[in-house]
């Protein structure tokens, strides 16, 4: 089972890499309509590109659950693990300055390592499945709500604008390099 796993973790790295590419460009490509909203980043900020690298994780779960027969309650459990140390770590790396390449690259690979040496270790995961299916449904409730409603925080500011959230269509960017 762990050969067969730890091929498609490695490969998982550069399927959201990919996947994070097309969806910073999804909500351009879609006419700003209601998928380009959800399933990609409206703005430049921290969040927006963090959460084109959350999707694709989870979904690249998925494609692992599909592709190769494991134990559902360690493999939900490690990616649970795995999907928040990627986000919390890509966050707190942005926030810290880092480039957001490097920042994406360095947590993809511990959320990938971290979920496959809990998947492949000899912990009894199997009590933690109900909570970690509990954090995926805070997770989805999160990402579904933080873009159109986001906190006045840092992770959520557009650099180039100031604003938070969705940017209107109709916002005179000359007015916004004259003010600020």
């Amino acid at each position: 089972m762990t050969r067969k796993i730890l091929p498609l973790e490695f490969g998982g790295i550069a399927f959201v890499l990919a996947c994070s590419a097309f969806m910073r460009r999804f909500y351009e490509w879609n006419n700003h309509e209601l998928l380009g909203i959800l399933f990609g980043a409206v703005n430049g900020s921290i969040w927006e590109s963090a959460k084109t690298l959350l999707l694709p994780y989870l979904l690249w779960g998925l494609i692992e659950v599909l592709a190769v027969r494991v134990s559902l309650y360690r493999f939900a459990v490690a990616k649970t693990a795995g999907l928040y140390l990627l986000g919390g770590l890509y966050l707190g790396l942005r926030l810290c300055g880092m480039h957001a390449g490097v920042s994406a690259a360095l947590s993809l690979a511990a959320a990938f390592a971290v979920s496959a040496a809990l998947y492949c270790s000899d912990l009894y995961l199997r009590e933690l499945f109900a909570p970690a299916v509990a954090l995926l449904f805070l997770f989805v409730a999160l990402y579904f709500s933080l873009t159109p409603f986001p906190p006045m925080h840092a992770l959520f500011v557009d650099p180039e604008t100031g604003m938070y959230g969705i940017i209107p269509d109709y916002l005179d960017y000359g007015a916004v390099v004259m003010s600020g």
